[in-house]
């Protein structure tokens, strides 16, 4: 499969793809989508949303056609993941998978982090 990275962020070409879709379909071509992680610890939970301003000091990375966006403290834990866009049996959707996603963990792979 094939990726792009933008800058310290892996975008999937699937999943670039994916979010230009949705960007069309909400009727908001020109808008970016925020990638965000909020929690602390082994707690972080990753998201996206669509997003029409800058916040000051964002970073700002284009993946295909798509811009994104990330503030700067989701960026200290985002920066090397991979976005994509995955499908199985229980459905599809995006998939943020962080780099260091097993740093500190420990749990054995009891806790859904992949691990």
């Amino acid at each position: 499969m094939e990726t792009q990275t933008a800058a310290g962020l892996t975008v999937t070409e699937t999943a670039a793809a994916k979010l230009a879709e949705v960007l069309e379909q909400l009727e908001k071509p020109g808008a970016a989508v925020r990638v965000y992680a909020q929690g602390h610890g082994r707690h972080v939970q990753y998201g996206m949303s669509v997003e029409e301003h800058v916040l000051d000091g964002d970073v700002v990375l284009q993946a295909g056609a798509v811009t994104i966006r990330v503030d700067p403290a989701s960026w200290a834990r985002l920066e090397g993941a991979t976005v994509d866009w995955a499908a199985d049996e229980q459905g599809e959707g995006f998939v943020i998978r962080p780099a260091r996603a097993h740093e500190g963990c420990g749990c054995g792979g009891g806790c859904g982090c992949g691990h």
